[in-house]
């Protein structure tokens, strides 16, 4: 039966994923109000506009606020793009990872346990490929796993925990390159690739999900071979 992804503590993983500039207990009231218009008036823009076509001076003018102020909260767009995400990135890592409690409850094996989760990046990617496009630009994603943001980083360690379990549980052939593999199979969901093989090589969801479910399929199948 597969046990709990790894993490220091023997628990599922689950990393902060809060967007940066977020608000705290403590956060003074003219503060929270700042970061509230910065908020309402990126959501607008980016509405109206696009993300992409927005700047920072822009949001700032919009929000009735200094440049200063914005810059304090919040150093860049893709940290603003990941404050606008913020509950919507809690509530998809709580659900998968409370799905993910439930399938090694029931003894699904590694290979279903990985299909679903990504699965579910795919899913969540074509939801917010707008901003998430801007957080991997802004945070520099594919340059180094320093760059990378909570989120992204759960991914890649999520993908990583079940693929060493698997290896761990004899579902995998020892030839496999745990780390490489997670690069490959979660390189095609970064946002602008993923954006990529939607709009310029015209493939649905659907054939992106079956893809990479081939792909993974293949890989556990190695081991039968």
């Amino acid at each position: 039966m597969a046990s709990s992804l790894p993490s220091d503590d023997g628990q599922h993983l689950r990393l902060d994923v809060k967007g940066a500039g977020g608000s705290d207990c403590g956060e003074r009231r003219d503060a929270a109000e700042n970061r509230a218009r910065i908020l309402a008036a990126a959501e607008e823009l980016f509405a109206q506009r696009g993300v992409a076509e927005v700047n920072m001076a822009e949001i700032a003018q919009a929000a009735g606020v200094g440049k200063g102020t914005l810059y304090r909260r919040f150093a860049h767009k893709g940290e603003l793009c990941m404050a606008l995400m913020d509950e919507q990135l809690r509530a998809h890592q709580d659900a998968v990872l409370g799905r993910l409690r439930a399938m090694q409850r029931q003894g699904a094996s590694y290979l279903e346990q990985l299909c679903f989760f990504l699965q579910e990046v795919v899913h969540f990617t074509e939801r917010h490929i707008p901003l998430l496009s801007e957080v991997q630009r802004s945070f520099g994603i594919g340059e180094g796993p320093e760059n990378d943001a909570p989120f992204f980083a759960w991914q890649h360690l999520t993908v990583q925990g079940i693929l060493r379990q698997a290896g761990a549980a004899g579902e995998l052939a020892d030839h496999v390159n745990i780390d490489l593999t997670v690069d490959f199979l979660l390189a095609p969901l970064t946002a602008p690739y993923y954006r990529y093989l939607r709009t310029q090589r015209g493939y649905s969801v659907e054939e992106i999900c079956a893809g990479l479910l081939n792909w993974v399929h293949h890989l556990f199948m190695a081991k039968a071979s």
